[in-house]
């Protein structure tokens, strides 16, 4: 399994697994008609038409060369990391831990000092990850996920070394 930068013809992969992620994740947050039949298309749309500048961090997780996960953040301060997507069959075996410590490292290295992100209110997996990597709840908010007003808890690191640390730790 390796990590690598996307390259320009991952997009649609990155599409079918975020389509499919929230699919799976988010039955009980936004309206399954949604889901099931507008959401493809808008998470197409949005993958090839997402810029990513060169301080953003877009990684892209393959096994026998087929892609089964991605990160991405959005370069500010604090660094953003906006998806986190892993499919199925590849989740619970440290692959969000790992996509996650490369974004954190990555983003140090371009300067940020700090990394928050939003995860939907009822995604306990990811909530526990990100707890157990040292993630502090810093708020609740509600987010709007394609339009629609979803409920959020921000995690946040104020130090970006403290989830570099938690995902090089054995």
């Amino acid at each position: 399994m390796i990590i690598r930068a996307i390259q320009p013809g991952d997009r649609m992969a990155i599409a079918d697994i975020h389509t499919l992620s929230w699919q799976q994740s988010y039955r009980y947050q936004m309206p399954v008609d949604f889901l099931d039949n507008d959401l493809p298309q808008q998470m197409r749309e949005y993958w090839q038409s997402r810029q990513i500048n060169d301080d953003d961090i877009v990684l892209v997780a393959e096994n026998n060369d087929k892609i089964i996960g991605f990160a991405a953040a959005w370069h500010a301060e604090p660094l953003y990391l906006d998806n986190l997507h892993v499919v199925e069959a590849f989740r619970s075996h440290g692959l969000g831990r790992r996509l996650m410590g490369e974004i954190a490292k990555q983003g140090a290295e371009n300067g940020c000092k700090a990394i928050d992100l939003h995860v939907v209110i009822g995604n306990e997996r990811a909530e526990k990850l990100y707890l157990a990597l040292g993630g502090v709840i810093t708020a609740t908010e509600d987010k709007p996920l394609s339009g629609i007003a979803v409920p959020h808890y921000r995690i946040s690191w104020p130090d970006i070394r403290t989830l570099i640390a938690k995902t090089t730790a054995n």
